[in-house]
């Protein structure tokens, strides 16, 4: 007699256990995205900077090298799930934490040199509102990943939250976004809404923090602009930058 196997696969239904597979390789293929657009973004101005161009700062090297160990590790997170490697990405997942933690500090030692500087598009004290909406975003979205690291379905859409969250500055550098704010939101929107189309059409439902996260990082692009230009921010703002 056949002894039956026990476990959620065991009794999982055959179109879950393929949801469950094609997902993981889902995540993955957000992170390549994030990767690609990460690339496109800064080819030019970091990775493939000609030697022509003026020497970046050491403080800028050490941001952006952080940043792009950041998405590197998370694909390196995704694919180490997709391919049942758990224990390893646990592992690695005390590595991005300290990843996580320098970006959210190197952050603002870079953007408020800048605007002091005026290098910020726009109006400097204004567009440094936004840049640093962005690493409190992300902040929020990186702590809460690690306190929901054991329901995975939360933790890793909060993952994707935050690595998305950081795309704008690269996707703004895009030949084609220069000058043109909708490419950016475009871009943006489509990553923001994959995963909850996704939920829809194998899950019936979408799940909260796709939607909700999602709709935050939406919402708070006017929020933060709509702040910037308020006679109170500007006061704070002046006032880092001294």
């Amino acid at each position: 007699m056949a002894v039956a196997r026990m476990g959620p696969v065991a009794d999982a239904r055959p179109d879950q256990v393929s949801q469950g597979r094609s997902g993981r390789w889902y995540y993955v293929g957000i992170a390549v995205a994030a990767l690609a657009v990460t690339f496109a973004g800064f080819a030019h101005s970091f990775y493939l900077r000609p030697a022509s161009m003026p020497a970046l700062t050491p403080l800028v090297v050490v941001h952006g090298t952080v940043f792009s160990c950041w998405v590197l590790l998370f694909l390196t997170q995704t694919t180490l799930i997709a391919t049942g490697h758990t224990r390893v990405h646990r592992r690695l997942g005390v590595a991005g934490a300290g990843l996580a933690v320098l970006i959210v500090v190197l952050g603002p030692m870079v953007a408020i040199p800048a605007a002091r500087r005026g290098a910020l598009p726009g109006d400097p004290l204004a567009f440094l509102l936004v840049m640093l909406g962005d690493l409190l975003l992300f902040a929020v979205f990186v702590a809460a990943g690690i306190s929901q690291r054991h329901h995975s379905e939360t933790h890793k859409r909060l993952m994707v939250l935050a690595t998305v969250n950081l795309l704008p500055p690269a996707i703004s550098r895009w030949p084609v976004a220069v000058g043109h704010p909708a490419v950016i939101g475009a871009v943006l929107l489509a990553f923001l809404a994959a995963a909850p189309v996704r939920d829809l059409l194998t899950r019936r439902r979408m799940h909260p923090v796709s939607l909700w996260g999602g709709l935050a990082v939406l919402l708070s692009v006017p929020v933060r602009f709509a702040l910037s230009q308020t006679v109170a921010w500007h006061r704070v703002a002046s006032w880092l930058i001294r």
